[in-house]
Protein backbone atom coordinates (compact mmCIF):
# COMPACT_ATOMS: atom_id res chain seq x y z
CA UNK A 1 0.00 0.00 0.00
CA UNK A 2 1.10 3.27 -0.84
CA UNK A 3 1.51 5.91 2.16
CA UNK A 4 2.37 9.78 1.68
CA UNK A 5 3.94 11.60 4.37
CA UNK A 6 1.82 14.70 3.71
CA UNK A 7 4.48 16.78 6.04
CA UNK A 8 6.66 15.59 4.11
CA UNK A 9 4.97 16.59 0.41
CA UNK A 10 6.09 19.97 0.40
CA UNK A 11 9.22 18.96 0.63
CA UNK A 12 9.44 16.50 -1.86
CA UNK A 13 7.77 18.65 -4.63
CA UNK A 14 10.27 21.38 -4.02
CA UNK A 15 13.11 19.20 -4.18
CA UNK A 16 11.40 17.52 -7.52
CA UNK A 17 9.82 20.50 -9.18
CA UNK A 18 12.84 21.40 -10.79
CA UNK A 19 14.58 18.12 -11.49
CA UNK A 20 11.36 16.75 -12.45
CA UNK A 21 10.21 19.51 -14.34
CA UNK A 22 6.37 19.67 -14.62
CA UNK A 23 7.06 21.95 -17.36
CA UNK A 24 8.99 19.45 -19.63
CA UNK A 25 6.17 16.68 -18.88
CA UNK A 26 3.41 19.18 -19.61
CA UNK A 27 5.52 20.21 -23.05
CA UNK A 28 5.96 16.51 -23.79
CA UNK A 29 2.57 15.54 -23.32
CA UNK A 30 1.62 18.62 -25.53
CA UNK A 31 3.62 17.50 -28.29
CA UNK A 32 2.45 14.09 -28.47
CA UNK A 33 -1.14 14.96 -29.49
CA UNK A 34 0.94 17.15 -32.61
CA UNK A 35 4.22 15.63 -33.81
CA UNK A 36 5.08 12.15 -35.41
CA UNK A 37 6.99 11.32 -32.89
CA UNK A 38 9.28 9.10 -34.68
CA UNK A 39 10.76 11.45 -36.66
CA UNK A 40 10.46 14.42 -34.85
CA UNK A 41 13.94 15.43 -33.59
CA UNK A 42 12.64 17.86 -31.18
CA UNK A 43 10.33 15.94 -29.05
CA UNK A 44 13.15 13.21 -29.28
CA UNK A 45 15.69 15.67 -27.51
CA UNK A 46 12.91 16.83 -24.85
CA UNK A 47 11.75 13.44 -24.09
CA UNK A 48 14.97 11.46 -24.31
CA UNK A 49 16.62 13.88 -22.00
CA UNK A 50 13.68 13.98 -19.33
CA UNK A 51 13.60 10.43 -19.27
CA UNK A 52 16.79 9.82 -19.83
CA UNK A 53 16.99 7.27 -23.00
CA UNK A 54 20.69 6.50 -23.13
CA UNK A 55 20.29 3.94 -25.88
CA UNK A 56 22.00 3.61 -29.18
CA UNK A 57 20.44 5.24 -32.28
CA UNK A 58 19.34 1.66 -34.02
CA UNK A 59 17.31 1.62 -30.53
CA UNK A 60 15.62 4.78 -30.36
CA UNK A 61 14.78 4.10 -33.75
CA UNK A 62 13.15 1.05 -33.17
CA UNK A 63 11.27 2.90 -29.91
CA UNK A 64 10.28 5.77 -31.53
CA UNK A 65 8.75 3.66 -34.68
CA UNK A 66 6.73 1.98 -31.87
CA UNK A 67 5.99 4.67 -30.30
CA UNK A 68 4.30 6.45 -32.99
CA UNK A 69 2.49 3.50 -33.90
CA UNK A 70 1.21 3.02 -30.61
CA UNK A 71 -0.31 6.71 -30.41
CA UNK A 72 -1.90 6.31 -33.62
CA UNK A 73 -3.62 2.70 -32.03
CA UNK A 74 -7.38 2.78 -31.62
CA UNK A 75 -7.68 1.52 -29.19
CA UNK A 76 -4.60 1.95 -27.09
CA UNK A 77 -2.51 -1.03 -26.79
CA UNK A 78 -2.21 -2.76 -22.98
CA UNK A 79 1.57 -2.49 -21.23
CA UNK A 80 1.29 -6.36 -21.80
CA UNK A 81 1.25 -5.15 -26.15
CA UNK A 82 3.84 -2.33 -25.79
CA UNK A 83 6.34 -4.42 -23.86
CA UNK A 84 5.90 -7.20 -25.96
CA UNK A 85 6.40 -5.33 -28.98
CA UNK A 86 9.52 -3.40 -27.69
CA UNK A 87 11.03 -6.67 -26.62
CA UNK A 88 10.44 -8.29 -29.94
CA UNK A 89 11.92 -5.40 -31.56
CA UNK A 90 14.79 -4.58 -29.18
CA UNK A 91 15.39 -7.87 -27.42
CA UNK A 92 15.41 -6.45 -23.91
CA UNK A 93 12.76 -5.93 -21.53
CA UNK A 94 11.76 -2.69 -21.25
CA UNK A 95 9.45 -2.39 -18.54
CA UNK A 96 10.66 1.61 -17.79
CA UNK A 97 10.41 2.57 -21.36
CA UNK A 98 7.42 0.63 -22.58
CA UNK A 99 5.40 2.50 -19.57
CA UNK A 100 6.50 5.98 -20.70
CA UNK A 101 5.84 5.56 -23.41
CA UNK A 102 2.12 3.98 -23.12
CA UNK A 103 2.07 6.88 -20.17
CA UNK A 104 2.77 9.82 -22.97
CA UNK A 105 -0.26 8.45 -24.88
CA UNK A 106 -2.71 7.51 -21.99
CA UNK A 107 -2.60 10.24 -19.22
CA UNK A 108 -3.58 7.33 -16.90
CA UNK A 109 -1.17 5.10 -17.17
CA UNK A 110 1.43 5.16 -14.61
CA UNK A 111 5.09 5.27 -14.87
CA UNK A 112 6.71 2.16 -14.16
CA UNK A 113 11.06 2.33 -13.54
CA UNK A 114 12.75 1.77 -10.48
CA UNK A 115 12.13 4.61 -8.33
CA UNK A 116 8.92 3.65 -8.61
CA UNK A 117 9.32 0.34 -8.02
CA UNK A 118 11.04 0.63 -4.90
CA UNK A 119 8.85 3.14 -3.44
CA UNK A 120 6.19 0.48 -3.77
CA UNK A 121 8.66 -2.87 -3.32
CA UNK A 122 7.50 -4.01 -6.42
CA UNK A 123 10.15 -5.70 -8.74
CA UNK A 124 10.92 -7.89 -11.64
CA UNK A 125 12.41 -11.00 -10.91
CA UNK A 126 13.57 -14.20 -13.55
CA UNK A 127 16.57 -15.60 -15.13
CA UNK A 128 15.62 -15.75 -18.32
CA UNK A 129 14.36 -12.83 -20.51
CA UNK A 130 11.12 -14.75 -21.01
CA UNK A 131 10.86 -14.88 -17.60
CA UNK A 132 11.32 -11.14 -16.60
CA UNK A 133 8.95 -10.44 -19.35
CA UNK A 134 6.09 -12.27 -17.86
CA UNK A 135 6.94 -11.06 -14.92
CA UNK A 136 7.11 -7.35 -15.84
CA UNK A 137 3.18 -7.80 -17.01
CA UNK A 138 2.29 -9.36 -13.73
CA UNK A 139 4.05 -6.94 -11.53
CA UNK A 140 2.61 -3.62 -14.00
CA UNK A 141 -0.88 -4.59 -12.93
CA UNK A 142 0.12 -4.46 -9.25
CA UNK A 143 1.23 -1.31 -9.84
CA UNK A 144 -1.98 -0.47 -11.38
CA UNK A 145 -4.34 -2.21 -8.83
CA UNK A 146 -1.98 -0.21 -6.20
CA UNK A 147 -2.34 3.39 -8.27
CA UNK A 148 -6.01 2.50 -8.35
CA UNK A 149 -6.51 1.50 -4.86
CA UNK A 150 -4.67 4.55 -3.15
CA UNK A 151 -6.11 6.75 -5.74
CA UNK A 152 -10.04 5.62 -4.67
CA UNK A 153 -9.03 5.68 -0.97
CA UNK A 154 -9.79 8.83 1.07
CA UNK A 155 -6.07 9.21 2.25
CA UNK A 156 -5.57 9.32 -2.09
CA UNK A 157 -8.42 12.11 -2.43
CA UNK A 158 -6.05 14.22 0.70
CA UNK A 159 -3.21 13.28 -0.91
CA UNK A 160 -4.73 14.72 -4.37
CA UNK A 161 -6.14 18.07 -2.88
CA UNK A 162 -2.92 19.04 -1.29
CA UNK A 163 -0.95 18.08 -4.20
CA UNK A 164 -2.88 21.01 -6.31
CA UNK A 165 -2.63 23.09 -3.47
CA UNK A 166 1.19 23.27 -3.10
CA UNK A 167 1.93 22.91 -6.91
CA UNK A 168 1.08 25.74 -9.48
CA UNK A 169 -2.26 25.94 -11.05
CA UNK A 170 -1.27 25.27 -14.40
CA UNK A 171 -0.15 21.91 -12.88
CA UNK A 172 -3.26 21.19 -11.46
CA UNK A 173 -4.95 19.90 -13.97
CA UNK A 174 -2.27 16.59 -14.53
CA UNK A 175 -3.95 13.40 -13.89
CA UNK A 176 -4.59 12.09 -10.21
CA UNK A 177 -2.28 9.27 -11.32
CA UNK A 178 0.40 11.79 -13.01
CA UNK A 179 0.57 13.45 -9.58
CA UNK A 180 0.97 10.13 -7.96
CA UNK A 181 3.83 8.95 -10.49
CA UNK A 182 5.53 12.45 -9.50
CA UNK A 183 5.49 12.47 -5.73
CA UNK A 184 6.69 7.88 -5.86
CA UNK A 185 9.26 9.33 -8.50
CA UNK A 186 10.48 11.95 -6.42
CA UNK A 187 10.54 10.34 -3.12
CA UNK A 188 13.27 8.13 -4.84
CA UNK A 189 15.61 10.83 -5.59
Amino acid sequence: MIKIDTGDLRKVLAAASDYFGLEKYMRIMDAVQKSDVSCDPEFQRIFNGFYKVRRNEAWRKKFYDLFEEVRNSNPLPSFDEVVTDLYEATGNVETSFASKLLASVNKDMPIWDRRVGRSLNLMVKGASREERLAAAKRVYQEVRDTYDSFLDSEEGRAFIAEFDRLVPEQYRGISAVKKLDFYLWAKGL
